[in-house]
């Protein structure tokens, strides 16, 4: 019975040796580029032993190795590491382990890792290595004030109202000529401008006078003035419709929309016309070279209407094809004004101003984070 115990007590630190044979936790092969880092990440019990060894393959080594209990405590550190035999590390207590390689060369560096572990006499030899993502949250308050609006106070004051009184609508003769254009071969030019220049608006606190429109009206010779005339007459019997003139006339009626066709001759001399803005395109037009024109017609009589273009200055070019006979071309040109007149009204009115007071309080902040645990 004695040589029994003997013999046991011979083959207890066989048994020991081998139960602590390094299990493999990984075997491969590790490829890095320039500037490249590569990270395996595994579980390691508490007692246990980890056993790393690396082999350079391709290259004559690695710029760093590094093996970090997480999450920052640095257990190993190799600069410009060839080759790593058996080298072990104590796992004081059950955590996960980062291994990281990092390459700075400029050719590709490959080495085989291998990393296994041996567990203590307590320890699981089935302990799982892997590892599995832990949501963590922190939380804070913070304290914070914000503005309540505990009921309002009513304020009487004085306001000025200003209210419309009365609108009136008149027309303004800016121009009416009779203008004469010589003939293509006569020594004077063939070409004659004339200048209108639009009302200016004007505001204040009780009127407001602005231009609504124009209209315009061109004709050559006497067959425009007798047509013009017949205008007149046949409008005549509208003037009731427009109270607010002071002068009816086509050409008011065409200003202000009431009317948006007017008879004209179909025998006589004829006119090419140009409206232009900018004395730059007048010199041009008078030189016979291009210039810029808003608007051109050619007839024994043209007429028109402008919404758009309501102050300022304009120009009307004038041009005579004829080559041996003069024309005489009547031009008018009539503004539609709107004044409106106003009056200031005190009167007395109420505004509700709110109550605020300032109310303490409390915010619950919660900030998440993730780390790495053991998956056992």
């Amino acid at each position: 019975m004695k040589q029994n115990y003997f013999l046991l007590l011979l083959l207890i630190p066989f048994l020991n040796f081998a139960n602590n044979t390094p299990i493999l936790v990984t075997e491969s092969s590790v490829s890095l580029n320039m500037d490249e880092t590569k990270e395996f990440f595994f579980s390691f019990d508490k007692g246990d032993e980890i056993v790393f060894n690396l082999e350079m393959i391709k290259g004559r080594n690695i710029k760093a190795v590094e093996i970090i209990e997480l999450p920052n405590k640095q257990v190993f550190s190799a600069f410009k590491a060839e080759n790593i035999s058996n080298k072990t590390i104590n796992v004081r207590e059950k955590g996960v382990y980062a291994f990281r390689f990092y390459s700075s060369s400029l050719t590709t560096r490959v080495c085989n890792v291998r990393i296994s572990r041996k567990y203590g006499e307590s320890g699981n030899p089935n302990f799982d290595t892997g590892w599995e993502w832990k949501t963590l949250k922190d939380t804070t308050y913070s304290n914070y004030t914000i503005d309540s609006i505990t009921g309002y106070n009513k304020i009487k004051y004085k306001d000025t109202l200003r209210t419309l009184v009365k609108t009136d609508t008149i027309d303004e003769t800016l121009f009416s000529k009779s203008q004469r254009v010589h003939s293509y071969y006569n020594e004077n030019p063939s070409s004659a401008y004339l200048k209108v220049d639009l009302p200016q608006n004007t505001f204040s606190d009780l009127k407001e006078d602005k231009v609504l429109a124009w209209a315009y009206w061109i004709g050559v010779g006497q067959e425009s003035q007798e047509a013009y005339k017949e205008n007149i007459h046949s409008i005549s019997g509208m003037a009731e419709g427009l109270s607010g003139l002071y002068d009816v006339s086509p050409l008011s009626k065409l200003a202000i929309g009431t009317i948006t066709d007017l008879m004209i001759p179909k025998t006589g001399e004829d006119v090419s016309y140009y409206f232009m803005q900018g004395f730059e395109n007048v010199q041009k037009f008078m030189a016979g070279t291009q210039f810029y024109q808003f608007d051109n017609g050619k007839g024994i009589a043209a007429y028109g209407r402008n919404n758009r273009l309501t102050q300022g200055t304009f120009y009307i070019g004038l041009s005579n094809d004829n080559d041996w006979h003069g024309i005489n071309v009547d031009v008018k040109v009539i503004a539609i004004r709107q004044i409106d007149h106003y009056r200031k009204d005190i009167v007395d009115k109420i505004r509700e101003e709110p109550i605020i007071v300032q109310v303490n309080k409390t915010r619950m902040n919660i900030q998440e984070s993730k780390i790495r645990v053991p998956a056992q």
